[in-house]
């Protein structure tokens, strides 16, 4: 009975530290002292997942939730199917970037994969401390860009200056450790739907007025017009004025479009994304069914342009992974978003669902806090997992 407790704090232990320091990475991946902080993310993962089949030996249960078995097929099928239609298409090929992007993807589905099936050895206070901090980090350094200036240990290929941007207030706008301050805004929203679950104290709204700030400062516009519907809603809602939202929602729309092509005359960018989609949109039109491999979006732009994600990740992901794989992965996002039950998990995933129509968010981190982290928060449980739990 002692070893047995042993191995079961052991697992606890490690996969808190693995928690801890994959989501300080999510939210501050530039970050880098002794190289990239995602070798240390490794490292911990795998002694977590060691210490994770010691105490299922110990417990005799091997049972997981039907959210592993789900990402697991997805992430074979991904790397069989993708390599098929990469090999198959006409696009000229890298085979460096190809072997990164894989790594990449495999890195994250294997840190997804011990989240889920380790879920039971994470406490809520793990989640909450662990996205907190992250984010209080990710924070200051936000600040630090503003008011002091180049950021210190920024990782290689990464820049530590804030954004110049004319349309905001500070005249920058500021990505921290998050690289690009579209994603510091998302992730900020993030922070506010994990301090939304937490009860209210002094601390809490002191991180939620940092946070607010920071999401401010960041300064996506995307993240920022949703949120305001959002909240609007979310007042029409409560005081069950329906048919009041839904007239607010086509007039806001209609003058919020129309204010919106009116500064985007003045910018070049929205005609380069103009051309992006155009050109992503053409590629998936020539491979609609299993899409052109990983990487694939990347190619086709590489061939009229320099950029590499065509700034609209669900044209990215149908563009990759076709209408197969792209519509099981954008079916899957979407049904959770509408059938969540809970009213702030949902509008999470709205916000999500939105900045992508602006941002490629498949290959980088962000969904695992969505759609994996966020779901384990809310959903109990089942007898069997609570069984299990109980035995320690």
């Amino acid at each position: 009975m002692f070893n047995e407790n042993k191995t079961l704090n052991l697992n606890k232990f490690t996969t808190g530290m693995f928690f801890f320091i994959f989501v300080f990475s999510i939210y501050n991946r530039t970050f880098s002292i002794l190289g990239d902080i995602r070798y240390i993310v490794i490292v911990f993962m795998l002694i977590n997942a060691f210490s994770m089949v010691l105490e299922r030996i110990k417990k005799s249960f091997w049972k997981v939730h039907s959210y592993f078995f789900f990402f697991l097929v997805l992430f074979i099928f991904i790397l069989i199917l993708d390599k098929i239609s990469w090999l198959l298409s006409g696009l000229p090929k890298n085979d460096d970037v190809y072997q990164d992007v894989i790594i990449l993807y495999s890195y994250h589905f294997l840190a997804s994969l011990v989240i889920i099936i380790n879920k039971n050895a994470l406490s809520k206070k793990i989640i909450f401390n662990s996205v907190i901090f992250s984010s209080l980090f990710l924070s200051f350094s936000c600040f630090y860009q503003v008011f002091i200036g180049v950021l210190p240990f920024v990782s290689d290929n990464a820049s530590g200056e804030a954004f110049k941007d004319s349309l905001s207030i500070l005249g920058v706008r500021p990505a921290g450790y998050a690289h690009d301050p579209n994603y510091t805004s998302l992730l900020m929203v993030f922070t506010l739907y994990i301090l939304f679950q937490k009860g209210r104290s002094f601390l809490t709204y002191l991180f939620f007025s940092l946070s607010i700030a920071t999401l401010l400062v960041s300064g996506s516009k995307t993240v920022l017009l949703i949120l305001i519907v959002l909240i609007i809603r979310y007042i029409f809602a409560r005081l069950k004025w329906t048919l009041f939202f839904n007239i607010f929602s086509i007039v806001f729309c209609l003058f919020g479009l129309a204010a919106i092509f009116s500064l985007f005359e003045q910018l070049s960018t929205f005609s380069q994304r103009l051309v992006m989609w155009k050109i992503a949109l053409e590629q998936f039109i020539t491979t609609p069914f299993l899409g052109a491999g990983i990487t694939g979006v990347r190619s086709a732009l590489s061939l009229e342009m320099r950029y590499v994600q065509p700034h609209n990740g669900w044209l990215a992901l149908l563009v990759d992974h076709g209408v197969i794989l792209g519509g099981v992965i954008i079916g899957a996002i979407f049904y959770m978003a509408l059938t969540m039950k809970d009213r702030a998990t949902r509008y999470l995933l709205t916000v999500y669902i939105f900045l992508s129509f602006t941002n490629e968010m498949w290959v980088y981190p962000y969904w695992i806090l969505f759609f994996i982290i966020a779901p384990i928060i809310i959903i109990r449980p089942n007898i069997q997992e609570a069984k299990y739990a109980a035995k320690d």
